[in-house]
């Protein structure tokens, strides 16, 4: 990349980052090209059935901790199994959306962790929740951002991502006492947008949910409340994810299991 072009890409991660930083998220249509698309699913794929093989036919819980290292349950029918960078192939600075993250969380900003989610036919729409808490009350910029990569077309009928605009405002439980933070955090019933807004003066916030080409990426502030909607097709939904911190940020609610599905006795 010369230098006109890398002044061109941080002048559009900059109106972008505005968006972000109002709205809690923004939808770029097909920002992922073809080629990394198919690259990405292949590898996904290849994951994805070592995994579900090894993990054979056994029960597995609900949620982070009653997950595996190598796959967690995120909710029914909705699996999220974590890859590496070096098992995609890839590299965070080669990718299309890093002038924005190093935008949003400087360029010394640290991969967390990626992968992909898989919402089998039938799968319920999720709970709302977001991915990690405020760090203080006063309202701050991101700590970290998330990259969800639409794998193939995903229609309405398929469930894409539901997201709560302007909400990473409102889901600071510090300074708001009404909220709680493992129902922020965890999927739980009585959170939703409606919820953020009770005994305050802030109008709800807006719910917004379209359908996604293949290679758009919706990507999100972790404090932002969302969901994924229930999977009405007779497909499977893909969708990679790539996450981000800031420098220095250590919290982490998304894998909490102590166990390996590859230590499970036959």
């Amino acid at each position: 990349m010369n230098d006109d072009d890398s002044t061109v890409a941080l002048t559009v991660a900059k109106r972008q980052a505005n968006q972000l930083t109002s709205n809690g998220f923004v939808l770029l249509n097909q920002l992922g090209g073809s080629q990394l698309v198919a690259s990405v699913l292949a590898a996904s794929k290849r994951k994805m059935h070592e995994i579900r093989d090894a993990l054979g036919e056994r029960d597995i819980g609900i949620g982070s901790a009653a997950g595996f290292e190598e796959i967690v349950q995120r909710s029914p029918g909705r699996w999220d199994v974590p890859i590496s960078m070096s098992e995609f192939g890839l590299r965070d600075c080669d990718l299309p959306w890093w002038s924005l993250i190093a935008t949003m969380l400087g360029e010394d900003a640290e991969h967390s962790f990626s992968g992909v989610v898989s919402s089998e036919p039938s799968s319920p729409a999720q709970f709302w929740h977001s991915d990690s808490p405020h760090v203080s009350s006063e309202h701050l910029g991101p700590h970290a951002i998330n990259v969800m990569m639409a794998l193939q077309d995903v229609t309405m009928e398929m469930g894409p991502t539901e997201c709560a605009r302007g909400s990473h405002l409102l889901t600071n439980h510090l300074s708001n006492p009404a909220l709680k933070i493992d129902e922020l955090v965890y999927q739980h019933l009585s959170t939703t947008p409606a919820s953020l807004v009770k005994g305050t003066d802030h109008h709800e916030p807006e719910c917004a949910a379209e359908s996604l080409a293949a290679g758009t990426c919706l990507i999100f502030d972790d404090r932002l409340l969302h969901r994924g909607l229930a999977n009405r097709s007779i497909s499977t939904r893909h969708m990679a994810y790539f996450s981000y911190r800031k420098k220095g940020y250590v919290g982490n609610t998304h894998f909490e299991a102590q166990r390996s599905v590859f230590d499970l006795a036959d």
